[in-house]
C-alpha cells in the first residue's frame, strides 16, 4: 500500500510539473552565418611610407587581413496562452574562427566553468561567445499591446538612423483601423557614477528615453511620425558645477510603392541641450574626463551650456524592370566643426547610437566591416584631435554614418528567381571638415588664441564601387559573394597633407541559414 501511494504521489507531483509545461507552444528561430574576408589595405595608407612618417604613430595597421567569422543566433518565443508570450535571444560563438583569446589562449574544446588566471582587466573574456540579448514579455490588453524587457528599440520608419542593439524598456502599441499609436521608455543607461570611486557621487545619472509617434497605413504604403526626448544625467554632479544632456528629436517618414516605382524617404530634426549647466557664473568641473579641461590643465573660465540643432535627410527610388531593377539613394547628416561656442550643428549619430545598421556600402560605414576590422582610420589621429570634444563622435569612419553628403545609385538583375546580382557606385563627402582642439568645451573664448586651429585637408571621403551577388541554395540558405574597391579621398590624409594615402578593396563571400 506504501508503494502504492509513493507511486500515485510520484506521479501527481510530475502531472502537476509537466502539465503546465504541455500548455506553452514554444517557437524556435534565428539564424547562422560563416563569412570569409580579404581586406586589402584597411589603414587607407601608403603600406610602402617609411616607418617614420608621422602617420605610422597614428595608424600602423598597413597589411591586408584574412580571415573567417561566424555568428549563431537563437529566437525562442514561449506562448503561455494566446496574446501571452515571453520572447528570449541570443547569441553564441560570434568570432572569428581560431580565435582563442577568449578561453585564456589554450585549446577551444575544453570546457571551463570559470575565467582562467588573473584578475580585472587582465582576465581573459570567459563569456565573450555567449551573449543574451534578449528577454521581453508581449502581451494584448483590451486597449492595445504592451512589451516589457530588454528588446530591440532603435528602429523607425525606414533603415536610414536605425540601430540594431537591444534596450531596455516599455513599448506600447495601439492600433485602431489604418492608425497606430506608439509610446515608449527606454533605459539606456543607469549610472551610479563615472568611475567606481564615484558611487553617490553623481547625482540622477540616469539616461532615459521617451518616444511618442504614430503611423497611418494607405493602400500604396503608410507614413509617420515620431517624437523623441532623451535625457541624460551622466555628467550633472552632486558636488560640483556638472551639466545635463536633454535632446529632442522628430522623425517624419513615408514610403509608398506606384506600380514599379518603389519610394521612401525620413528626414531628422534634432534640438536641445547638448550642456546645460547648473551653474554658469562658476568653472565647469566633472564630467567625462577631457572634456572641459584641454590636455588635462585646469581652467577658470564659467561655464557656458551649449545647444544642438542637427538635421538629416534620406531618400531611397527604386524602379523594377523585371528581371532587372535600378535605383537611386541620398544621405545627408549635419556635421559640427566647433565654429560656436553656444551651438553644435551636428555629429550627434555616435552619442545617439543611431544609424548604425544602414550601411549602404560594404567598406563605409558598414557594420559587418567595423566590427571586423574596427574604425576606418586613416591619418585621422587618436585622442583629443581625432573627435569631436563636445559630441563625442570620432572622426574615423565608424557603423554611425554621420557628417556627410552621400551619393549612391545601383542597378541589379534577377537571371533566375534564386539569383541576384547588384552593382552599386557610391560617393562622399563630409558636411563639415573637422576641426583641431580649439580650447575649452563649454567655456567663453571658446578659440583660445593660444591654441593654433587646424582643419582637415579635404571634405572627401571617397568614392566605392560594390558588386554583391546572391544565390539561393535552398529557401532557408544564401550563398553571397561581395567585391567592394574604394577610392580613398584626402579626408583620411587628416591634418597633415602630406600623408600618403592608398586605396583599399574587399573580398569576401558569405553563407546565412535563417529558419
Amino acid at each position: 500500500m506504501k508503494k502504492l501511494l509513493s507511486f500515485l504521489m510520484t506521479a501527481m507531483t510530475f502531472a502537476a510539473f509537466v502539465a503546465p509545461a504541455a500548455a506553452v507552444d514554444v517557437k524556435f528561430s534565428g539564424s547562422y552565418y560563416a563569412m570569409g574576408w580579404y581586406v586589402d589595405n584597411p589603414s587607407l595608407l601608403d603600406k610602402n611610407e617609411a616607418p617614420g612618417a608621422a602617420s605610422w604613430a597614428n595608424n600602423a595597421r598597413r597589411g591586408s587581413n584574412a580571415f573567417y567569422s561566424q555568428r549563431f543566433r537563437l529566437q525562442t518565443e514561449f506562448q503561455v496562452v494566446e496574446g501571452l508570450k515571453l520572447v528570449t535571444r541570443f547569441d553564441a560563438l560570434e568570432k572569428r574562427w581560431g580565435d582563442q583569446s577568449w578561453a585564456g589562449g589554450t585549446g577551444e574544446t575544453q570546457s571551463r566553468t570559470q575565467t582562467p588566471g588573473g584578475v580585472g582587466a587582465a582576465a581573459a573574456k570567459a563569456q565573450e561567445n555567449l551573449e543574451w540579448e534578449r528577454a521581453y514579455l508581449d502581451f494584448n490588453v483590451p486597449f492595445g499591446k504592451f512589451q516589457v524587457g530588454y528588446m530591440q528599440f532603435l528602429t523607425w520608419g525606414t533603415t536610414f538612423l536605425d540601430t540594431t542593439l537591444t534596450s531596455a524598456g516599455i513599448r506600447y502599441r495601439y492600433n485602431r483601423g489604418p492608425w497606430q499609436a506608439v509610446a515608449a521608455l527606454q533605459k539606456r543607461a543607469e549610472y551610479t557614477g563615472l568611475n567606481a570611486n564615484n558611487i553617490g557621487v553623481a547625482n540622477d545619472s540616469n539616461r532615459d528615453v521617451y518616444d511618442f509617434g504614430a503611423v497611418y497605413k494607405f493602400k500604396p504604403g503608410e507614413a509617420g511620425i515620431l517624437y523623441q526626448y532623451s535625457r541624460s544625467g551622466q555628467n550633472k554632479w552632486e558636488q560640483g558645477n556638472g551639466y545635463l544632456t536633454q535632446l529632442n528629436g522628430l522623425y517624419p517618414y513615408a514610403k509608398a510603392t506606384f506600380g514599379k516605382l518603389f519610394l521612401e524617404g525620413e528626414a531628422m530634426y534634432a534640438f536641445g541641450d547638448l550642456r546645460s549647466y547648473e551653474n554658469t557664473s562658476a568653472a565647469p568641473t566633472g564630467g567625462t574626463a577631457g572634456t572641459n579641461r584641454p590636455g588635462g590643465v585646469s581652467i577658470n573660465n564659467p561655464a557656458q551650456n551649449v545647444g544642438v540643432q542637427a538635421f538629416g535627410a534620406y531618400v531611397h527610388g527604386k524602379y523594377d524592370l523585371k528581371p532587372a531593377y535600378v535605383g537611386i539613394k541620398f544621405a545627408y547628416l549635419s556635421g559640427d566643426d566647433n565654429s560656436n561656442s553656444d551651438k553644435a550643428t551636428g555629429s550627434i549619430m555616435q552619442s545617439q547610437q543611431m544609424n548604425r545598421s544602414f550601411y549602404p556600402t560594404l567598406i563605409l560605414w558598414n557594420d559587418d566591416y567595423q566590427n571586423n576590422m574596427g574604425n576606418i582610420q586613416g591619418n585621422v589621429p587618436a585622442g583629443a584631435t581625432g573627435a569631436n570634444r563636445r559630441t563625442g563622435q570620432n572622426y574615423t569612419i565608424s557603423q554611425n554614418m554621420d557628417n556627410v553628403w552621400f551619393y549612391q545609385i545601383y542597378a541589379g538583375v534577377k537571371p533566375m528567381p534564386k539569383m541576384n546580382l547588384m552593382m552599386a557606385l557610391s560617393y562622399a563627402t563630409a558636411d563639415k571638415k573637422p576641426k583641431s582642439d580649439v580650447g575649452a568645451v563649454g567655456s567663453p573664448g571658446y578659440y583660445n588664441p593660444a591654441n593654433r586651429v587646424t582643419e582637415f585637408v579635404s571634405d572627401k571621403y571617397g568614392t566605392e564601387l560594390d558588386f554583391i551577388g546572391t544565390y539561393k541554395i535552398y529557401d532557408n540558405l544564401t550563398y553571397m559573394i561581395g567585391i567592394g574597391y574604394l577610392w580613398t579621398g584626402d579626408y583620411f590624409k587628416g591634418y597633415d597633407n602630406d600623408a600618403k594615402i592608398r586605396d583599399n578593396y574587399l573580398l569576401s563571400h558569405k553563407l546565412t541559414l535563417n529558419f
